[in-house]
């Protein structure tokens, strides 16, 4: 079965998946010459089928289908964060001494939060397994207005590192930069947080291909953007020392990825714009107690909560070419993550006097093709 081009052998009957048989398809549609050529007679020479059928799933742009759940990971990232700050906030004042006075409720309340995340996303069908590393940094500042709201804005950084898919060796250097902002209204028996962000995202990709007989490596820089709005009301309640509020949230999620060109040899892909659109449902629960210390105020809190996505198809397919040119354009779907997730949070805080807090805190989702695991470390101060 040696050749010379895409007439050498029909490649589709290789595909073991979707994406590797519309691979297959593009190049039995078209004719080659020169790097094409000599990558062809390469995947001809292949031993195997299944070798064949792993070179084709290589030339798919199977390793950039996460990078838009990337950017949604962030914004995740940052709601919880600003969620958390709120939850804290109405513990404080619940806990509040009766002799606290009550004038200037426009005081200035500013929070800074830096946090560390680990996330790993099991392989599936035409979408690659995942490792990333990321590192934020985010600052809140807001005022009461009127006595039981809380209106505030905020502005954050997240640096991720991410390695996909093992056997074509890819990694994405992902920058995010966000701005938005928030309300809480609570009257001490209910209340209902509001967040809406904005999110700016900028790729470095790199991706390597090889199998006996050809090897080629390629970059691209590219970008994206997205929307964050979520919303979250609950009850408060008592049962002796311990403060419950149990909730139920939706959350939108909206990020793409901007059309890019890779810079590499005969494999390199011109891929179309890409988008992830998500609509999450949620309901759950936080505990916390108070065990006074001094003049500190130490406050654990467990939660958990059970999160499904709404939409049917939240990922868009990604169209691709060859950058080369002369074949058609090619699609891929990848498949979606799973619906249903369980996120827990644990957090020990400490308060002084109602003014100054300290909070540490860890945030994991657990779902049947993914784990993310987070760290964060909070400071807030009321002025």
């Amino acid at each position: 079965m040696a050749g010379a081009g895409a007439q050498a052998a029909p490649y589709t009957p290789y595909a073991s998946t979707p994406g590797e048989a519309a691979v297959g398809a593009m190049l039995d549609a078209g004719t080659s010459g020169g790097e094409r050529a000599a990558m062809l007679s390469s995947i001809d020479a292949l031993p195997t089928a299944a070798g064949r059928a792993d070179a084709l799933g290589q030339l798919s742009p199977r390793s950039y289908t996460l990078l838009p759940r990337l950017a949604i990971q962030s914004m995740d990232a940052a709601d919880r964060q600003i969620r958390a700050y709120l939850a804290e906030r109405r513990s404080i004042a619940l806990d509040a001494p009766a002799t606290v006075p009550t004038r200037g409720e426009g005081r200035i309340t500013m929070m800074l939060t830096g946090g560390v995340k680990q996330a790993r996303y099991e392989a599936r069908t035409d979408r690659p397994e995942a490792d990333s590393d990321s590192r934020s940094l985010r600052f809140a500042i807001d005022v009461k207005p009127v006595p039981k709201l809380i209106v505030g804005a905020t502005l954050g950084i997240d640096g991720i590192d991410a390695r996909l898919d093992r056997a074509q060796r890819p990694r994405i250097t992902q920058f995010n930069s966000s701005i938005g902002g928030y309300a809480s209204y609570s009257d001490g028996r209910f209340y209902i947080d509001a967040t809406a962000a904005y999110n700016f995202a900028e790729y470095k990709l790199r991706r390597q291909l090889r199998w006996s007989g050809f090897t080629d490596r390629m970059i691209a820089p590219t970008d994206g953007d997205g929307w964050a709005v979520s919303g979250e009301a609950g009850a408060m309640l008592r049962a002796g020392a311990v403060r419950l509020q149990p909730f139920a949230g939706l959350h939108h999620r909206y990020a793409d990825v901007a059309g890019f060109v890779e810079n590499g040899g005969a494999a390199a892909l011109q891929l179309a714009d890409y988008r992830n659109r998500s609509l999450r449902g949620a309901i759950g629960a936080r505990a916390s107690a108070n065990l006074s210390a001094g003049r500190w105020t130490l406050r654990p809190t467990i939660e958990a909560l059970w999160q499904r996505e709404l939409s049917s198809r939240p990922q868009s397919r990604i169209e691709a070419r060859l950058a080369s040119g002369g074949l058609p354009v090619f699609a891929l779907q990848p498949t979606r993550l799973a619906r249903n997730a369980a996120l827990l949070s644990a957090a020990l805080s400490a308060t002084a006097s109602s003014r100054t807090s300290f909070r540490i805190g860890y945030d994991g989702e657990l779902a049947t093709d993914r784990h993310v695991d987070a760290a964060t470390l909070t400071l807030s101060r009321r002025f």
